[in-house]
């Protein structure tokens, strides 16, 4: 609690260990697992040659001013950015213990009851890696989702009143096995929601085959978190990587809100919260700002008698788009962020969650992240929605079992 408001942080994240998948992959597997080799920062994995990464993720040296060339998660060689020492060091003053003790869920714990956040909801961070690897073995590919998702259970089962576990699914995925591993993760490891992949290669959310998973959200009653997630290929800021300089700020501008954004509007248009109305669906780490932007186009091009319905070769939705995201959907709002004020005066507070991002580099300070979201120019009941009552609903009752 801060300042009188109970506080869930509904998009922070894990830091994973360096032994995980040393600990974690089954026997069968084993001799096959991913092998860490540096842990650069104590947040940005290396890992050695092996199956999934068959050159290494290694940064090799490059002349003066070049970006260094890489091992990415699809499995494909690029050129990517050198990450400058002030990373590193940021980490060390900004995270303190927690950094030292290489993220221990003790020193979490501990920063939780200095900063005033009474749960947090725990989304899979840089060490997950592993699991998006594509162009693979699928048994390996479930395998490392297995192992990551038993340690994000152990990890958060340390408090489990507090620490809540979001499940990692792999881009490349037979939908059988997404079904078994989502429904082991929800209904046996305590998950309160998923983190939504990227449709398997060639296919679509809307595809009949996703059919089931939005059955089981309903069944289950957890929601599907788009943390970014691409609705499908090409990520909105892929032409501007491995360039460096400000452009890797641009690239990550981009990214959030305009994948969150289009995810969002293909969930609506395509009719999938029309067909799974009792579905719940969250957008995460993009900001809340562009929602009154977003939702008044989604209708102007799509409510009966406006724009783009005169080309329609359909029906139209029986509602407008933004009824949809009211009824079905949220988003998080980042601590310090400027358009949150026009968010909840056009769309209200209802559908909006609060984040803090931790423990990633560029996160808010989290000495600074209550502090300044109390310091924004809405109601006190805007606040204490925000921060408690939308969380509750967004994630059913899971976040507050023990």
């Amino acid at each position: 609690m801060w300042k009188g408001y109970k506080i869930i942080d509904a998009d922070a994240h894990l830091q994973e260990p360096f032994d995980l998948w040393k600990d974690y992959m089954e026997p069968e597997f084993y001799d096959r697992r991913p092998i860490v080799n540096d842990y650069e920062g104590g947040t940005f994995f290396h890992y050695a040659p092996c199956e999934l990464f068959p050159e290494g993720t290694m940064r090799t040296p490059s002349q003066e001013g070049e970006s260094d060339v890489v091992q990415t998660t699809e499995g494909t060689a690029s050129r990517g950015v050198q990450r400058p020492p002030i990373v590193s060091a940021r980490n060390k003053e900004k995270y303190g213990e927690a950094y030292e003790s290489t993220w221990s869920v003790e020193s979490r714990l501990k920063d939780m009851d200095r900063f005033g956040w009474d749960k947090m909801v725990c989304v899979p961070g840089t060490g997950a890696g592993p699991v998006r690897v594509e162009d693979k073995d699928q048994a390996l590919i479930w395998a490392t989702a297995r192992a990551y998702n038993n340690w994000a259970h152990d990890f958060c089962s340390a408090e489990p009143t507090r620490l809540k576990m979001v499940a990692e699914l792999p881009g490349q995925h037979d939908i059988e096995g997404l079904l078994t591993e989502t429904r082991r993760c929800v209904a046996q490891l305590g998950a309160v929601s998923i983190q939504m992949p990227r449709p398997a290669r060639g296919s679509w959310w809307h595809d009949p085959q996703y059919d089931g998973l939005w059955d089981m959200a309903q069944e289950l009653d957890f929601p599907c978190s788009f943390h970014g997630a691409m609705s499908g290929a090409p990520h909105t800021g892929a032409r501007y990587r491995g360039i460096g300089g400000p452009i890797v700020a641009l690239e990550h501008a981009i990214g959030f809100p305009f994948e969150d954004m289009i995810a969002m509007g293909h969930m609506i248009y395509t009719g999938i919260l029309e067909r799974f109305s009792q579905m719940r669906v969250i957008f995460m780490e993009g900001n809340a700002g562009w929602l009154p932007f977003w939702l008044g186009r989604l209708d102007d091009h799509a409510a009966v008698g406006r724009r783009q319905a005169v080309f329609f070769d359909g029906p139209p939705l029986p509602l407008k788009p933004s009824e949809y995201f009211y009824r079905q959907a949220f988003v998080s709002a980042d601590c310090d962020e400027l358009g949150l004020k026009a968010a909840v005066d056009t769309c209200g507070a209802d559908n909006i969650v609060w984040n803090t991002d931790y423990p990633h580099p560029d996160a808010p300070d989290p000495d600074k992240a209550a502090v300044s979201f109390l310091a924004q120019p809405i109601s006190d009941e805007a606040k204490q929605k925000i921060l408690w009552d939308n969380p509750i609903r967004a994630f059913g009752q899971r976040i507050m079992a023990s």
